[in-house]
């Protein structure tokens, strides 16, 4: 059982980390999100990358984000009453020149409230986008990617997350996210947020801070492992399921005599106020385990 959770807390450490080490090192307008932190290579092509940049006002309601394939959403913490989105394109070839010329065929284009990418190039070639868009408050994006992350981070709002083949990375949110990931992992961390978060084959890591969640939690897993950490004087209920004969690691303070984890079906409570925390897999297995303050 210990071999089976060893691999499982390994798949979930490296799809977490690994999709979203993007950095680059694009030259980027005043006005642009910083393109130099993201990373994208395509084997031993020579790489070209550009930068654009576009504003939206939030008057247009939901901004709806559908980068290319492979492509990712970064969702930060904004100013003012616009949606600034920027496009850190990159693109390959066997040559310098070329990869520019690819790289600058790319274009970021924005009709009402929908944010997409066009590729000029024909035929269309080794290339990538990553779109970040910096949300005042009170903003609201609906993300969507195929083969491509998705991170909110630090922002205030209503934001949809939805990613197939890709992981999503929700982090200290004051507002509403459903997050749906197929095929990705899905990770929480903060102390805030009603959040709705579901994966299909997929793991779930969540993070609790602080004592007390503000808001709701309800998290996930179909046919994936669940790691749970936090405090060990959390305050907020926690409720910890699952089912399927999901093998359990509990080495929080509150698995201390509370029974066999080796059971098909098993429930852990934790934190003496009401339940507001509610996380659950079928079929995968549960890991449990304090914070380090």
């Amino acid at each position: 059982m210990r071999a089976r959770m060893a691999a499982a807390l390994a798949m979930i450490t490296a799809a977490l980390a690994a999709p979203m080490a993007f950095q680059s090192r694009s030259v980027v307008s005043l006005e642009a999100a910083d393109c130099e932190r993201l990373t994208m290579m395509f084997g031993d092509f020579a790489v070209g990358r550009a930068t654009q940049h576009a504003k939206v006002p939030m008057s247009v309601g939901t901004l709806e984000v559908r980068p290319p394939g492979n492509g990712g959403v970064q969702i930060e913490k904004g100013a003012g009453r616009e949606y600034s989105i920027t496009a850190c394109i990159a693109a390959g070839a066997s040559d310098k020149a070329g990869a520019q010329r690819l790289a600058d065929a790319v274009r970021l284009t924005i009709k009402g409230n929908q944010v997409t990418v066009e590729n000029l190039a024909q035929p269309a070639r080794s290339w990538s986008v990553q779109i970040v868009v910096e949300v005042p408050d009170g903003g609201s994006v609906d993300a969507e990617t195929t083969n491509g992350p998705i991170s909110i981070s630090g922002v205030s709002g209503k934001f949809t997350a939805r990613a197939a083949n890709g992981p999503i990375a929700v982090d200290d949110v004051n507002g509403q996210v459903t997050a749906r990931a197929s095929n990705g992992p899905i990770s929480v961390s903060g102390t805030r947020g009603d959040i709705d978060a579901v994966t299909m084959n997929g793991p779930i890591s969540i993070v609790l801070k602080g004592t007390r969640w503000e808001g709701k939690l309800e998290a996930r897993a179909n046919s994936g492992p669940l790691q749970v950490i936090m405090p060990s004087d959390y305050r907020s209920g926690v409720e910890i399921s699952s089912r399927g004969g999901s093998p359990w690691d509990c080495r929080a303070a509150a698995c201390r005599g509370a029974g066999d984890w080796t059971g098909s079906s098993r429930t852990l409570r934790v934190g003496p106020d009401p339940i507001i925390v509610r996380v659950s897999t079928i079929n995968g297995p549960v890991s449990v385990h304090d914070s380090k303050r």
